[in-house]
């Protein structure tokens, strides 16, 4: 009986032997250092398990217990296996709403390596310096408008006249439903046709701008007042600039990272064709 447990037992050594060359881990044995379990051969680290630990901590009263610290790692365990059930399974190639998901993760990731770098004074100021658009005021009008579905010649020898423009353009037949107060051109643009908007680049306070043939109705503009076009200074804006820096920074990260992957990788292509066609 001895004798034939010995070749038996040197089976079993040369088989412990191949598994631990091969690298596995022991049958019998934990995870490895690091590691708060081993899902079919993939660790989860115990930086994850503590994170998930401290969350079940954060809405419990009562102290945690070791069923809690179980359930925090049964739940990391749950997550495992169904990632990799949605891979074996071809999921995460497959269906478009889990691509989306994980591209979006991979964009956060990438981006999140942006958010502790701040950017310097002369960054900032050179950002105010060459986006001139970023934070402006644009101009503002006040204006009166007519429009006429009769012959304009009388009212325009009248303003020749001197008659004011208010008395001119009395009554219904050149009412306007352009509102009174201060008004940019893009509030403008609801009320008046670009044609007539274009006019106002060039018309300072005081000028009367007209007439102006559109849909066979004259229509004229008072120039009441205008205030310029104007810009906060750079102390107003830093705020605007930093989120604006840290932005286009993420932006530039995320560039280079998929520059970087398409270097690494091998890429063949088509011309996509019209689907309309």
């Amino acid at each position: 009986m001895a004798e034939r447990l010995i070749p038996l037992a040197v089976l079993l050594g040369l088989g412990l032997g191949l598994w631990q060359a091969l690298g596995l881990p022991s049958p019998a044995a934990g995870p490895p250092d690091g590691a708060a379990a081993l899902v079919n051969g993939r660790p989860i680290a115990e930086a994850e398990g503590r994170r998930a630990v401290e969350a079940i901590a954060r809405d419990k009263r009562a102290p945690m217990t070791a069923a809690d610290r179980q359930r925090a790692l049964d739940n990391l365990i749950s997550e495992e296996l169904l990632v990799q059930q949605a891979r074996a399974i071809g999921l995460l190639e497959s269906d478009r709403g889990v691509r989306k998901a994980l591209v979006d993760a991979m964009l956060q990731f990438i981006k999140a390596g942006t958010e502790s770098t701040v950017p310097d004074e002369a960054a900032l100021r050179a950002l105010y310096r060459d986006r001139p658009e970023l934070g402006q005021i644009p101009a503002q009008y006040r204006l009166s408008h007519a429009r006429l579905e009769t012959d304009p010649a009388p009212m325009v020898a009248a303003l020749r006249n001197g008659q004011s423009f208010a008395e001119v353009f009395a009554g219904p037949l050149s009412a306007s439903t352009l509102p009174a107060g201060w008004l940019s051109r893009r509030s403008l643009s609801a009320y008046l046709p670009p044609s007539l908007l274009s006019l106002l680049e060039q018309a300072g306070p005081g000028e009367i701008l007209g007439p102006v043939t559109i849909d066979s109705r004259a229509h004229f503009l008072w120039v009441q007042d205008r205030q310029p076009a104007s810009r906060p200074d750079f102390d107003t804006l830093r705020p605007q600039l930093e989120s604006l820096w840290q932005r286009e920074a993420a932006e530039r990260a995320v560039a280079d990272y998929l520059q970087r992957l398409r270097a690494d990788a091998e890429i063949r292509q088509v011309l996509l064709q019209d689907a309309s066609r």
